[in-house]
């Protein structure tokens, strides 16, 4: 499951980025409805094209929510489960992630009440129906979406505008690059050359607030903010910017540090290299922010 993961990531990243969260989930309750259509139609040949169509984009959901799909299936023991598989269960566990992102994207926020599934759970169950409903069929889902993979780049390289998802955010390389950290991450866009850092970090606070909402039912580490910073510049600079930034996201977020406590690392090149917070960089400083349990 991780190649497939790595495998559909490259194709995503070649076609232009991810959909929308919300699109995505769309296109996902559409190719389920066309399960629906080929099995109503007793076609075959359509209801193992739509079964892989299911998996691609449900694994496109799962990547932008950095979801370890291979440790989700080894819970459920999928590789060793028989069960028969059932439209209607396919149908259920589509709705379950529909609930879980109405909640992280929409505007139904989910109740106090309410237990969270998160959705990387919920996109294991809907792809155990899948290969449950790929086994009569003598279908390999897993080698079925490789070729799905080449048959996309070669039709839609061009068909998509490029669009940015946090989880592909270059932030995440730099700062990747910078510390050796391997985290489960989401990241603000890069910052510009000459732009106001408060125009910066505007322009990360749809992505934050996502991450607010759902980092802490997700398991996503960190959220990462690169901000200009020479190498030679002094230590008390370093603070100046941090708590500059920590300032407007404070004032800019919409959930309270009382509903929704988080800290903020600050990882500079000043910091020594024995410094469990040293970036090897000259000319970035980055800020981590972490929801606490």
């Amino acid at each position: 499951m991780r190649l497939l993961q790595e495998k559909v990531d490259e194709t995503i990243r070649a076609l232009g980025g991810y959909f929308r969260p919300l699109s995505g989930l769309a296109r996902l309750i559409e190719e389920v409805g066309e399960v629906g259509e080929a099995l109503e139609a007793n076609d075959d040949q359509s209801l193992k094209a739509e079964l892989v169509d299911v998996l691609m984009i449900s694994t496109c959901l799962s990547n932008q929510y950095v979801t370890d799909l291979a440790e989700q299936h080894r819970r459920l023991g999928t590789e060793h489960d028989q069960e028969q598989g059932s439209f209607y269960r396919l149908v259920h566990e589509a709705g379950q992630v529909a609930r879980v992102m109405n909640g992280y994207e929409g505007d139904k926020p989910p109740k106090r009440t309410e237990d969270i599934i998160p959705i990387g759970t919920s996109l294991a169950r809907l792809q155990r129906e899948l290969f449950r409903l790929a086994r009569p069929l003598e279908l390999d889902l897993l080698k079925e979406i490789d070729q799905t993979n080449e048959k996309n780049l070669r039709r839609d390289r061009t068909r998509f505008a490029l669009t940015r998802d946090p989880v592909t955010e270059e932030t995440i390389d730099h700062f990747r690059s910078a510390t050796g950290n391997t985290e489960r991450l989401w990241g603000a866009p890069v910052h510009e050359a000459g732009m106001l850092l408060e125009a910066h970090i505007r322009a990360a606070l749809p992505s934050l607030r996502r991450f607010l909402r759902c980092a802490r039912i997700e398991g996503i580490d960190g959220f990462i903010i690169e901000a200009p910073i020479e190498r030679s510049d002094s230590l008390l600079r370093v603070k100046e910017q941090a708590d500059q930034i920590g300032r407007i996201i404070k004032e800019q977020t919409p959930l309270s540090f009382k509903e929704a406590p988080y800290r903020i690392d600050v990882y500079a090149p000043q910091l020594g290299p024995v410094s469990p917070y040293h970036a090897e960089d000259d000319h970035r400083m980055f800020l981590v922010l972490h929801v606490d349990e």
